[in-house]
């Protein structure tokens, strides 16, 4: 029995830990589709657009070779797809005394434009939708799921 517990241990400290609570129902993004951008903070994801946090996301670097924030991030971002949510803004971070990093992660989509963002004209939103479509993206919600360049 000690073993048991003392594998599972093991194996938890290489898998690292994360955690996923919803806020607000949003359908799943297919991991084929997933392509999360990473905000610094809650204001720079403002300055795009009005947005609507769908989970708040936390997590470690532990089991990487490297025990950065930006290794947390990368290593959970993707979990924002799971509750509907293609952006994340780092809430908080803790570079880890123990040599071990730790994030909270914010996942959102964006519900309407900023005030600073170009309008685009339909036909400018046809040509940018085509273009996306031809590279083999998807265009929701006036964005390509995948970069375009």
């Amino acid at each position: 029995m000690n073993k048991l517990i003392s594998s599972l241990l093991l194996v938890s400290s290489f898998l690292g830990c994360a955690s996923m609570q919803r806020i607000n129902y949003a359908p799943s993004i297919p991991p084929s589709n997933c392509n999360v951008k990473v905000y610094s903070s809650l204001a720079s994801a403002e300055k795009e657009g009005e947005i609507e946090e769908l989970c708040i996301i936390s997590g470690t670097s532990s089991g990487s070779f490297s025990h950065t924030v930006a290794t947390a991030i990368n290593k959970h971002k993707n979990k924002a797809c799971e509750c509907g949510a293609d952006n994340v803004y780092l809430q908080a971070q803790d570079a880890g005394t123990l040599g071990t990093a730790s994030v909270t992660l914010v996942g959102f989509r964006f519900i309407g434009r900023g005030k600073n963002k170009k309008t685009l004209s339909e036909k400018e939103l046809f040509d940018l939708a085509k273009k996306c479509q031809e590279k083999g993206g998807v265009w929701v919600n006036d964005r390509c799921q995948i970069p375009l360049d």
